[in-house]
């Protein structure tokens, strides 16, 4: 009855939308799952948008009839408006519904009149998933959730530029306003999969806790190709929880490296990550304590920095806007001369980060004119160092950056007060 009423209620808020209501907006029977596909691509990811969509069709064919694969697309295209299309058992997909204007997907409101359309559309009689595609860039935000249209300036989730340029320049969504999206939406994703970079941050993590059982993503940035949909979908709709989240990540792992990429990713459980929180609290003071507070230096495991290029063309690692550092790797070099402490903290962290793939060192895009890929290697990745979640870590070289002030970002997480930064001394 629960689920009937939150149905009903969902249909009626989205047939009094006014942005179009000459398409066809009839719901289906529910499905066992439901399973959304935001594409935000009006972006210079825009050019994967059709090879994604056709691994889409062939990996909804291995997947029975009562379900429910659900894509939103937007294009950086004047010529074809977003829309919602339901893909069939067949391979075959049909429009449910065309706007008859651009938008905004990166505004909080058209995100969530999206999200409500597609579930009204196509309910579920069990539970939902969401896959979230496009740019990312971990925790990092700013006072206006989408008032951005610097180029390379990078703030958690989008990009939508608004003139359908195939470019970086736009506007982003922030954490916590996504967050405030799932809460009013009243339902608990069974999972949020993440085809985007740097989603797999502990602070994203801990504002969505309440969003999803499972997060999975990846800590590094990823190439643009992303994720195999023709054997990930499938993995989705495993009905075993274990078996769904490992078989996620084996085939996108898998298939990254065939593709000559290099893919660290992991699955966080949400309701461990407040036992999490409590267990970082409590080793944060030793941990601050122990490592420098100016520069990590070379060695760490880190998921974002920036790139130049010399005059001879060759990258150059800024060193001041190395962040998004391995949340294990720094935690136990904190706990180096207690590891009686460091077990007992790597055990709470275990028990969130359910499941992880390891890679040996991932690619960055250069911020100069050359976008091209360079690769994260000036660190080496063990299994003992590795945990597949970042962490920010406040330093004193972020307080001079051009670039972001993290020092102060990190502040408007919930994950700081949770473990207390402001306590020692951030």
């Amino acid at each position: 009855m629960k689920q009937l009423l939150l149905v009903f209620g969902l249909f009626l808020m989205v047939t009094s939308c006014n942005k179009d209501d000459d398409s066809p907006s009839t719901p289906s029977e529910p499905a066992r799952r439901t399973i959304i596909v935001y594409m935000a691509g009006e972006n210079n990811l825009t050019y994967y948008i059709q090879s994604d969509i056709n691994e889409m069709l062939n990996g909804r064919k291995q997947v029975v009839s009562n379900e429910n694969l659900v894509i939103f697309v937007d294009k950086a295209s004047e010529a074809e408006k977003p829309f919602i299309g339901k893909i069939n058992t067949n391979g075959e997909m049909e429009r449910l519904y065309e706007y008859n204007q651009d938008f905004l997907t990166s505004d909080p409101d058209n995100m969530e009149e999206v999200l409500r359309r597609c579930i009204t559309l196509c309910p579920a009689s069990e539970d939902y998933g969401l896959v979230l595609w496009g740019h990312a860039s971990g925790f990092v935000i700013e006072k206006d959730s989408v008032n951005n249209t610097t180029y390379g300036a990078r703030r958690a989730y989008g990009v939508d530029n608004g003139n359908n340029e195939p470019t970086m320049k736009g506007r982003w969504l922030n954490i916590p306003s996504m967050r405030q999206i799932f809460d009013r939406l009243g339902i608990k994703w069974k999972f949020i999969f993440s085809d985007c970079c740097n989603m797999q941050s502990i602070e994203t993590a801990y504002e969505l806790r309440n969003a999803a059982e499972y997060l999975i993503a990846s800590p590094s940035e990823i190439t643009g190709i992303g994720a195999p949909y023709n054997t990930v979908i499938p993995a989705m709709f495993i009905h075993d929880d274990v078996q769904m989240y490992k078989s996620i990540c084996d085939n996108y792992h898998e298939q990254i490296d065939q593709r000559g990429g290099h893919l660290p990713i992991s699955v966080i459980k949400t309701s461990q990550l407040e036992a999490l929180a409590q267990a970082t609290r409590t080793v944060l003071p030793t941990v601050a304590a122990n490592v420098p507070k100016d520069d990590f230096g070379q060695g760490h495991i880190y998921y974002f920095g920036i790139i130049k290029r010399d005059d001879w063309g060759f990258p150059i690692y800024l060193q001041n806007e190395k962040t998004l550092y391995d949340m294990n790797d720094i935690i136990r070099w904190g706990l180096a001369d207690d590891t009686t402490t460091y077990q007992s903290w790597r055990a709470v962290f275990d028990q969130a980060v359910v499941y992880s793939k390891m890679s040996t060192f991932w690619h960055a895009n250069c911020i100069e004119e050359d976008y091209g890929y360079n690769t994260f290697k000036d660190f080496t990745v063990t299994e003992e160092a590795f945990g597949g979640v970042s962490m920010f870590f406040p330093q004193t070289k972020h307080d001079n950056s051009p670039y972001y002030k993290h020092n102060e970002l990190i502040k408007q997480m919930a994950w700081y007060y949770a473990v207390g930064w402001s306590e020692v001394g951030w």
